[in-house]
């Protein structure tokens, strides 16, 4: 251990001498079983999607149909990549692309996070140029007065190739997820204790079989391998060129696949720098973290093209605050006593790391994550606006519930990762106490395990707050009862309760405990297998096909976001506003564009879209009528701010009735396109557009 003028808890650092020795025969047995249960997973997530959607029988445009809202933003510059004539022109296409953000030309390698279809995109080009991909095709007699479609399955059909890599990320996160329970508890039963636990509890631990082309599918298993390499940082003496590399390179591919990569890493920073000042870190070692993470991000901004939000992230700034407190004030702050050095060191992180904040944020003029504090605020006053609204009415984003934790009380993960972290804040209080009362007992803590406990508070936090979130919290609460296998938790924990400390008698716990886990846990994964369906939804096939067929290329369509993701994905056809809403650019656009749900006058609503130089405007019946919802419908939404038209009627109703003066050109039970004058100039041969 190496003596510092600080007190510091003793905590495991020498593996090699302190933990049981692991032998090969046990190394291979817990990456064969790491490949078992990642199996288990990649067959379990494919079947549901099928079960769902009958994917294998639906022809591609049905198939490109299924990806709502984001998922066929991202999924078009998947078909981008391989439909182009090259992987070079695919590329260029996404780096100048003119038909999402229409009229404006965007990087949507810097915007939208797009590196898995970039990566995916490749290898199909390159597999079926080796000729290594093949089909199998058939008609399919859908019925009901529809046209038979073509069908066709295997790995050179585009959709099929890019869900198997879904899939296999999917086997890859429960692989990871067990390989970090057998390290943090030192047990394979360990990991298979986490393994199960998510298993019984999936539905609220992912949800990639429902919408697999979401960042997360991608990111998690990356999230998880980020999480396990920090975990094995904290262990070590000296961290050397692999703990650097490991972490720096597993954070910047977290950082690329998913935009909420860095409030993730923002609380792992927390966390690691909690660690530190209780002194269960060297300095050595947290330098070394942090520094890791640091240079993750930077490769992460450079292969995003300098994307700014990066460098306002709350994760740059709490590296910014953490480095310059262990750096600059750190012998200043060892001076103080133990007691008042170590709330002097957290309000001084929290301080500073806001601060830097605010200030990057107004140093670059950015303001895309400015709906980020005004749906925080929102949460915790009466403040309400429309992008606030828009954000909080979807239940994704409002407070956690009931619901989650109760789900999970039944199959006893809550209960479990509760015992867990109660053993953990028993040890860490045992360590803290021997060491403020000067005792020679040793007792040993886990950096890794206390990280771990520290990262789930975390979670829970941020899940509280935007539900979505709990696919964070769940897996890491998998992870947290893992520990109850750990052969030295509950004998440093309570050491006079002897009798618990028999190796026999945990694992006759572990088992018991597994099987009350199960009787919850299999009917939940009953309940699963038994959600069958078919996708079909031929009012909006049919208006695709109209739109195809009788409009130009360069035809540019607006409307309700979830419906331009489609429509830019089967037409082809330009679009200015998207469901990506992370950007203040779109957000003002698509406000613009949802004036047509205001209670505006109708010439006005007709003036701005043809200022945005929109030529058709698309309806859907289930927005256009929907003019009552709790607050939640869109022409509510727009009474928080359109305050003097609040006695008019909502524009949109009398639109579906009589379009004037747009020129209504298609209409059928579910959707109306209306024409803008602009149309009427278009050019109807159709010419190149970027894409």
């Amino acid at each position: 251990m190496v003596k510092e003028k600080k007190k510091k808890i003793h905590v495991k650092l020498n593996l090699k001498e302190e933990e049981p020795h692991w032998s090969t025969g046990n190394k291979c047995l817990v990456v064969l079983l790491a490949i078992v249960l990642g199996g288990v997973n990649h067959y379990h997530v494919s079947s549901l999607f099928e079960n769902d959607r009958h994917f294998s029988h639906l022809s591609n445009m049905e198939r490109e149909m299924t990806f709502r809202t984001e998922m066929g933003l991202y999924y078009s510059y998947f078909k981008t990549i391989v439909s182009s004539e090259s992987l070079t022109q695919g590329v260029y296409k996404l780096y100048r692309n003119n038909v999402t953000e229409y009229p404006d030309t965007i990087n949507t390698l810097k915007r939208f996070n797009l590196y898995p279809e970039l990566v995916v995109g490749a290898l199909y080009r390159g597999f079926n140029n080796l000729g290594l991909l093949s089909e199998v095709c058939w008609t399919v007699n859908r019925g009901k007065d529809l046209d038979p479609v073509q069908s066709c399955e295997g790995l050179k059909d585009p959709p099929h190739f890019y869900l198997a890599f879904v899939w296999l990320c999917a086997g890859a996160t429960v692989s990871i997820l067990f390989i970090l329970g057998v390290y943090l508890s030192d047990s394979i039963m360990g990991g298979l204790l986490a393994s199960l636990c998510f298993f019984f509890n999936h539905g609220e631990c992912t949800r990639v079989m429902w919408t697999p082309p979401l960042r997360e599918s991608f990111a998690f298993p990356i999230c998880l391998l980020q999480i396990l390499s920090v975990s094995i940082t904290t262990r070590s003496v000296c961290p050397n060129w692999k703990n650097l590399f490991s972490t720096a390179f597993s954070t910047s591919a977290f950082i690329l696949c998913w935009q909420f990569a860095q409030f993730m890493l923002f609380t792992q920073c927390a966390a690691v720098f909690s660690l530190y000042i209780l002194g269960l870190l060297h300095k050595d070692v947290f330098s070394s973290i942090i520094v890791s993470l640091l240079i993750g991000l930077l490769h992460s901004v450079a292969l995003m093209f300098g994307n700014e939000m990066l460098f306002c992230s709350w994760f740059f700034s709490s590296l910014l605050s953490s480095l310059l407190l262990v750096l600059l004030l750190d012998g200043v702050l060892n001076h103080l006593p133990s007691l008042l050095r170590v709330p002097t060191q957290g309000v001084l992180f929290l301080v500073l790391t806001v601060g830097a904040k605010l200030a990057l944020s107004r140093l670059l003029l950015v303001q895309d994550d400015a709906h980020v504090f005004e749906i925080f605020k929102s949460k915790f006053s009466d403040f309400k606006n429309f992008n606030t609204q828009l954000y909080t009415c979807a239940a994704e984003f409002d407070f956690l519930g009931w619901e989650m934790p109760y789900k999970i009380s039944l199959t006893l993960l809550l209960p479990a990762a509760v015992v867990a972290v109660i053993l953990v804040v028993l040890l860490l209080a045992r360590a803290m106490k021997s060491v403020f009362d000067g005792s020679k007992e040793v007792i040993t803590v886990d950096p890794a395990v206390v990280y771990n406990v520290l990262q789930a508070v975390a979670y829970a936090a941020l899940a509280i707050m935007i539900m979505r979130l709990k696919l964070f919290l769940t897996p890491q609460l998998c992870i947290l009862s893992s520990l109850l296998a750990s052969p030295t938790l509950i004998s440093s924990a309570l050491p006079t309760c002897s009798k618990l400390n028999s190796r026999e008698l945990q694992t006759g716990f572990i088992v018991v405990l597994l099987a009350s886990m199960g009787v919850k846990g299999a009917q939940n994964i009953k309940e699963q297998w038994n959600i069958i369906g078919e996708y079909s939804d031929p009012q909006l096939e049919e208006m695709f096909e109209w739109i195809m067929k009788n409009t130009p290329t360069n035809a540019v369509f607006a409307g309700p976001m979830p419906t331009m993701a489609n429509l830019l994905l089967s037409t082809e056809r330009p679009i200015v506003n998207h469901p990506h809403y992370e950007d203040v650019g779109s957000r003002e656009r698509t406000k613009t564009v949802y004036s047509v749900f205001s209670r505006k006058e109708v010439e006005e609503v007709y003036k701005l879209l043809e200022d945005i130089k929109v030529d058709y405007l698309v309806l859907a019946r289930s927005w256009c009528l929907s003019i009552e919802r709790g607050g939640c419908a869109i022409p509510e939404l727009w009474d928080l701010e359109d305050i003097q038209n609040i006695q008019r009627p909502a524009v949109c109703p009398v639109l579906w009735k009589d379009g004037k003066p747009f020129k209504k050109v298609f209409q059928n039970q579910d959707y109306k396109i209306l024409q803008i004058r602009r149309a009427l100039h278009i050019s109807p041969k159709p010419h190149s557009v970027d894409r």
